[in-house]
């Protein structure tokens, strides 16, 4: 039971009841702790960095195309499983087209699982470290065609998140590897489309999701299936 409170200054996040704030705490499978990979801090609120960070999420807010709101809608992904199932379903399809036996097939789906499980603590970990403000809050006049999330901006979780499973199928089936990664990019791009993240958010994302991929991958023993029950 989290216990904290939501600190209160310029440039910080604003809202009640936030989400999962002691996910980064969690146990890991693969990194230290949850702050293994923590990022520095973003740009600092209002500074040049920042106000062309929130001024570009405003500008994609006033010109939205119809592709781009597609494209948040389309990664929105509010319902079922959300991403962890979108990416799911990729890996199972993946595993059926190149034809993985079983004992395969549950090594990749446990592999990108608990990789991805580690990015998203991490994620978690630096949101409540920064309580970054979300792009909306610091501008209200930027629109949001999906769903506020109801915790703080730094980073984007769906970069961790997507990053991550990308880049653990990228390297069980190489051949999909470009795809893959591409579609990780869109995913984290969706989020400035939607107006709910910066361009930071995104690219600290997908960082602490290429650094957990590697450490999963590099602690798999070159996958010789470590989780299989004996």
């Amino acid at each position: 039971v989290w216990t904290g409170s939501v600190p209160v200054g310029p440039g910080l996040w604003t809202g009640t009841a936030p989400l999962l704030p002691l996910l980064g705490q969690m146990r890991t499978f693969f990194m230290t702790s949850g702050s293994q990979f923590r990022p520095p801090p973003p740009p600092a609120f209002g500074s040049p960095e920042f106000l062309a960070a929130l001024a570009e999420v405003r500008r994609l807010s006033d010109t939205r195309t119809p592709q781009q709101l597609a494209i948040a809608q389309y990664w929105a992904a509010t319902t079922g499983s959300l991403a962890a199932g979108f990416w799911n379903e990729q890996a199972s399809d993946l595993i059926v087209r190149y034809r993985l036996d079983e004992r395969r097939a549950a090594h990749t789906l446990a592999l990108a699982n608990m990789a991805t499980m580690d990015a998203n603590i991490a994620c978690h970990d630096a949101k409540y470290t920064y309580w970054l403000i979300r792009p909306w809050q610091a501008d209200p006049a930027i629109t949001t065609p999906i769903g506020r999330p109801n915790h703080p901006s730094y980073p984007s979780n769906h970069a961790c998140v997507s990053g991550t499973m990308a880049n653990i199928l990228g390297a069980t089936f190489p051949e999909e590897s470009d795809r893959l990664v591409a579609m990780a990019d869109e995913a984290g791009e969706s989020r400035l489309y939607a107006g709910i993240h910066y361009r930071f958010d995104k690219d600290a994302g997908l960082v602490i999701a290429r650094r957990v991929a590697d450490l999963a991958l590099s602690l798999d023993v070159n996958g010789r299936e470590p989780f299989v029950v004996p």
